[in-house]
């Protein structure tokens, strides 16, 4: 019998140190009195399944190139129906070792030399460098705000699209806006590009974390069937359960035409996932369900925690947020030149908002034990008091 959330051993609060671990995220302030809130690598342990699924693993001392193994595409297919009603084809799916190999062999599959790519600032930073600069063109069209949301522009959309626009890069739900969007927004970027023939690539790595209770993320492939084999869509168990030093990831491809044409840009370029990577995603879609949901209730509990106090701080706004953990925070009252530099300074280390496509904002990993967190604000509040 399985378990009850409320009784699995998850301690989300416990502050466990990553000193000489070379952690990314933590050695980037090495021995300097600076707590790193900027990568999407959360500061939880690995759920209890995947970690004895792991040690199983390696019981086996050989880690020879692996394919697929028994039980993954099956727990994949059963966690999308679960979750979005999605029935997907075993055949449709494609292993790559990350979302951003992804989105650089998309570049390449679909995008013919001189054609154009349609991108949204602000955007996951890897959306402006992943194509060939050299003989493919970016296009930038920002997303606007209606009130509090963040969301596309539609007509300005339509208006840089021309002959030679070949591919959309989309990121749903949105880093770093944290937006989920609606049907009616999806459906409305899947009929432009339907009406210019243009390809779109989906990054929907952070569906899994949806933390407010009122929205519901849907596929872009599920909120316009009619277009879907003109769709990739790139999905990973990475962020939902830390599993991003692993490198698993997958493409949905269901036009044979257009998965083939990804097989072969990848090919020589993008290397096979990993033994270890293959058996913690298994074990994390079959088997890391409760695990998840813990963690989403303690990250929406992070994310109240952060409402109630940027509150009270002038000069910063907390962008609302519907997914991820990651705070979009706007900075521009405080006037600085540099704001990242200026919270580091002050023992804060966030991402720069420059990278995403707007300086005067950084972004803030909350994915982190309460005390951490707490900590953080106590500094962002004292370096924007200080201003004053």
């Amino acid at each position: 019998m399985e378990m009850p959330v409320s009784a699995q051993p998850f301690n989300f609060d416990q502050v466990i140190s990553r000193k000489d671990t070379a952690s990314l995220k933590w050695d980037k302030y090495r021995n300097q009195d600076i707590l790193p809130f900027w990568v999407a690598d959360m500061d939880f342990e690995m759920a209890p399944v995947i970690h004895q699924s792991l040690i199983e693993r390696l019981q086996h001392r050989v880690l020879g190139y692996t394919v697929v193994p028994d039980g993954l595409i099956e727990a994949v297919q059963k966690h999308l129906v679960d979750e979005y009603g999605w029935s997907i084809d075993p055949d449709w799916v494609v292993w790559i070792p990350g979302v951003v190999a992804g989105l650089a062999a998309s570049c390449r599959a679909y995008c013919p030399d001189g054609g154009e790519i349609l991108v949204n600032p602000p955007i996951y930073h890897h959306f402006y460098d992943s194509h060939l600069s050299d003989r493919q063109k970016l296009t930038k069209v920002p997303m606007h705000k209606v009130g509090d949301r963040w969301t596309y522009d539609i007509d300005a959309m339509e208006k840089a699209i021309n002959a030679n626009t070949k591919m959309f890069l989309m990121c749903t739900p949105h880093n770093p806006t944290g937006r989920v969007f609606t049907q009616d927004e999806l459906s409305k970027v899947v009929a432009l590009c339907k009406q210019h023939g243009v390809v779109i690539i989906s990054d929907e790595i952070h569906c899994d974390l949806v933390i407010d209770p009122d929205v519901r993320h849907i596929p872009t492939a599920m909120a316009a069937p009619d277009y879907s084999d003109h769709m990739v869509t790139l999905m990973s168990g990475s962020k939902t359960w830390n599993l991003a030093g692993l490198n698993c990831s997958f493409a949905i491809i269901s036009d044979t035409e257009l998965r083939d044409q990804f097989r072969a840009a990848r090919q020589s370029i993008v290397p096979l996932v990993p033994p270890l990577a293959f058996e913690a995603t298994r074990a994390a879609y079959a088997e890391g369900g409760p695990w998840r949901q813990a963690l989403l209730r303690y990250l929406a509990g992070n994310y109240a925690y952060l409402k109630q106090e940027f509150a009270t701080i002038n000069g910063v706004r907390l962008e609302p947020i519907q997914a991820t953990y990651l705070a979009w925070i706007d900075a521009t009252e405080l006037g600085l030149d540099d704001t990242q530099g200026f919270f580091e300074k002050h023992g804060v280390g966030l991402s720069n908002g420059e990278q995403f496509g707007q300086a005067q904002f950084v972004r803030l990993n909350f994915a982190c034990p309460r005390a951490t967190l707490e900590e953080g604000v106590l500094r962002i509040r004292k370096a924007v008091a200080g201003l004053a």
